[in-house]
């Protein structure tokens, strides 16, 4: 039987613009939700960086300095920490560039066929 995508989850009950998309992580599939402008700051930061929307969530999930309780909130965060490093102004609490999100390198394809066998 041929697999069939969902579409995309929008709420657009009382005014929320949320989009619900999956994301796979070391531990499986999660799900998470948010705003079409932090979908496509995930993606244009994930288009800079040369990695995938799901790299770049285990990534910041499994961050020691990250404090949030959920990862939507962690992601979220990081989103912001990434632009507000990149715009030169000053904020407390945040370093510079991909350590302050908890982004390292997409392992590249030599690195992903070595780490099978």
């Amino acid at each position: 039987m041929p697999t069939t995508r969902r579409p995309q989850h929008t709420s657009t009950a009382h005014g929320s613009s949320l989009i619900t998309r999956n994301l796979r992580l070391g531990r499986g599939r999660t799900s998470i939700r948010l705003e079409r402008l932090e979908w496509a700051a995930l993606d244009a930061i994930c288009g800079a960086e040369g990695v995938d929307r799901h790299h770049f969530a285990m990534q910041v999930d499994r961050d020691p300095a990250r404090r949030e309780k959920t990862l939507t909130s962690r992601v979220r965060s990081a989103i912001l920490a990434y632009f507000v490093a990149r715009s030169g102004i000053g904020v407390p609490m945040l370093g510079n560039g991909l350590a302050s999100v908890g982004l390292s390198p997409a392992p590249g394809p030599a690195e992903r066929e070595e780490s099978r066998n």
